[in-house]
């Protein structure tokens, strides 16, 4: 069976395009308030209303015409509520239907089958040291955002920006010279502004111990090693890495300067080359070759944005840090020049990360913490579980104490108790077998209430597969598992009459199931015990 979510979703979507010739951007509908106000709510009607400039209750009750026809018995009723909302209450078939097929299809009934090809790039932290806690915020972000992508069927690529060019990586080279130097008892002069963290004599001695023709590809390769090796630490790995360097020295810039000059949005000043960027949208012209001919970083931005396009994508996603904010108006800009429209392209930006703890953590950096610390201290699934408690855009206090604390205090540890307390029940009921016979036993309100915020996981996923806000999955587990044990406390789970011990057992099987799948998408383990 389709998740009935999904399947008035597509209803919907085909009801106002057929009906009304609009298309109308999902979600089409949301979560009443109250219980008494059914399922699920439309704001379809209002939606419509404004575009059409017709009257909303007018709209909605043609819209609830349509869907009564559509959905015929899987419905107990559809309500209209002023303004124009839409109120659909779920017939019990439905309800203990979907609870067969999430027992029989597990995680796969919530799946979806969209089927884009999409590019998400995160992180690409320029290669100059081990990565801080601020990166390791926007890496475990980029990675459930993808897992959330890849869930809904999508085809998506994670992708590693290097930025291998320019004077940075000059000064990197430098410092590890230096330290090799120093290493050999040699005279050296330490560049000015140059690396200090205490990694680089790591480096330095590394690389004393292999003969090397190239030092600066042995500094990036090694450096690329120290990133990747974090990465794998909080579970992440990336299915491309593209070089700004390769892509300087290649044709792709040039290729790009010359598409923009034919278009009339080149021009010369001062000795540079600029890009009429404000034609765009941005606030000023940019500068892609200094007088020097020296090319800028937005010159090879723009190249690399024109080649994940050529690369068929059909939706480019960007995580920046918050010192690229106003870098956005730019890039759009560009993406607009070559052709490209604003949706093809989604920027988000991650804030920053800051660290609240009664105990003094290690630096090994000297003055920045390091992600890689972070997960010495308070292990994997808490530190991604952690980096994702807020939304993007919100600044994030690290609690690392709560983080370690086992208790109900720590919301990884309440909803991994959740988990833990399914498999104790299951163990205590050594004579059951989940079976969906036992599923039309179904009647308690709070059994029919577990059972409706179950289906209500659909409803989490599309928030956050539309806003791209995995925060709403940790809310969501949070509140199942406060359920779970809210359930577990009011009813027996075990009753003497079987079939009702049968069909709780199946509520219960359906909550593990709900519950792995939001973990899994996070990508934490779920326990078994604790």
């Amino acid at each position: 069976m389709k998740d009935f979510y999904q399947k008035i979703s597509h209803i919907l979507e085909e009801t106002t395009k057929k009906e009304f010739g609009v298309d109308l951007e999902p979600p089409l509908w949301e979560l009443p308030p109250k219980q008494e106000f059914g399922d699920l709510s439309s704001m379809a009607a209002l939606k419509l209303a404004s575009k059409l400039k017709k009257p909303p209750f007018e709209i909605a009750s043609r819209l609830k015409a349509l869907l009564e026809e559509e959905l015929g018995p899987s419905v107990e009723r559809i309500e209209i509520v002023k303004p124009a909302f839409i109120n659909i209450f779920f017939s019990k078939k439905v309800l203990i239907d979907s609870l067969n097929s999430i027992l029989k299809e597990r995680g796969d009934f919530f799946r979806h089958k969209i089927k884009d090809k999409i590019l998400i790039e995160f992180v690409s932290a320029n290669p100059t040291g081990p990565l801080s806690i601020a990166h390791g915020r926007q890496a475990v972000i980029g990675d459930v955002i993808a897992n959330i992508l890849d869930f809904f069927g999508n085809k998506v690529v994670r992708e590693y920006y290097i930025n291998d060019a320019g004077r940075q990586i000059d000064l990197l080279v430098a410092s590890v010279d230096a330290r090799i130097k120093e290493l050999r008892g040699k005279d050296f002069i330490f560049p000015q502004d140059g690396y200090k963290g205490e990694y680089l004599r790591d480096v330095a001695k590394d690389i004393l111990k292999r003969k090397y023709k190239d030092l600066r590809k042995e500094v990036l390769s090694h450096m690329l090693s120290l990133i990747k090796d974090d990465l794998k630490k909080v579970g992440i790995s990336f299915d491309s890495w593209v070089s700004q360097e390769k892509l300087i020295s290649g044709t792709s810039v040039d290729k790009v300067i010359s598409l923009l000059k034919k278009k009339g949005l080149i021009h010369q000043k001062d000795g540079a080359v600029w890009f009429a960027s404000t034609k765009f949208g941005d606030d000023k012209d940019r500068v892609i070759k200094k007088a020097d001919g020296e090319l800028t970083y937005f010159a090879s931005d723009i190249a690399y944005h024109e080649d994940k396009i050529e690369r068929k994508f059909k939706k480019l996603i960007n995580l920046w840090g918050p010192d690229h904010h106003g870098y956005i108006g730019r890039v759009m800009a560009a993406m607009k020049a070559l052709g490209f429209s604003d949706n093809e392209l989604k920027i988000i930006i991650i804030q920053l990360v800051t660290l609240k703890t009664k105990e003094r953590m290690s630096k090994r950096a000297g003055t920045a913490l390091l992600l890689s610390d972070l997960v010495a201290d308070v292990g994997k699934d808490a530190t991604r579980f952690y980096y994702i408690t807020r939304k993007n855009s919100s600044h994030l206090e690290f609690d690392i104490d709560q983080a370690k604390e086992a208790s109900f205090n720590n919301p990884l540890y309440y909803i991994q108790y959740a988990c833990a307390r399914i498999e104790s029940i299951f163990k205590k009921a050594k004579g059951y077998k989940i079976s969906s016979r036992y599923s039309k036993f179904l009647s308690d309100e709070e059994e029919i209430s577990l059972l409706r915020f179950l289906l209500q996981f659909s409803y989490c996923l599309e928030k956050a597969y539309y806003s791209l806000e995995p925060v709403f999955i940790i809310e969501y587990l949070r509140d199942i598992a406060a359920r779970l044990h809210k359930f577990y406390e009011r009813r027996r789970v075990l009753d003497d009459d079987k079939n009702i011990s049968g069909l709780r057992l199946n509520l219960i099987e359906a909550t593990k199931i709900v519950l792995h799948c939001g973990l899994n998408i996070l990508g934490i383990k779920p326990v078994k015990k604790m």
